[in-house]
């Protein structure tokens, strides 16, 4: 399913224009590692560790091994979260489109407890990744 069309409820596409603002893309699917631009998706990314203890935030290729791999795995986290919102999107259209019917709700039902799941690891992977800058 391609997202073309903006949703038919305000607060989703409301939703999806914050979430754009801070980085998120219309994905239809999670590219493999060598096709992600891992430096310019942290430097989107890197703001949201800058504290009153880490002011500076390294840039990817200055980060230590086990950070960069933590960043990677929040990086990857997000793109997945991104995927799995196009697909609520998706579901949620055909809801409007296809009219209520108990498969449709069940597929979104499904698709929105991924995307919940989703944004939690990628909480998880912030706070991994946080504690290893902090550490560095």
């Amino acid at each position: 399913m391609a997202h073309t069309h903006a949703t038919p409820d305000r607060l989703l596409s409301a939703g999806r224009r914050v979430l754009a603002r801070f980085g998120s893309r219309t994905l239809d699917h999670v590219p493999a590692d060598e096709f992600i631009n891992w430096v310019a998706l942290w430097d989107e990314l890197r703001g949201d560790f800058a504290t009153q203890a880490l002011p500076h935030v390294p840039a990817f290729d200055d980060l230590p091994p086990a950070a960069r791999e933590a960043a990677r795995a929040y990086i990857r986290q997000r793109l997945i979260s991104d995927v799995t919102l196009g697909r609520c999107e998706d579901l949620h259209r055909d809801l409007f489109a296809r009219g209520i019917r108990t498969v449709g709700v069940e597929a979104y039902a499904v698709a929105r407890d991924a995307y919940e799941d989703s944004v939690e690891a990628f909480g998880a992977a912030r706070l991994r990744l946080a504690g290893l800058l902090i550490q560095h």
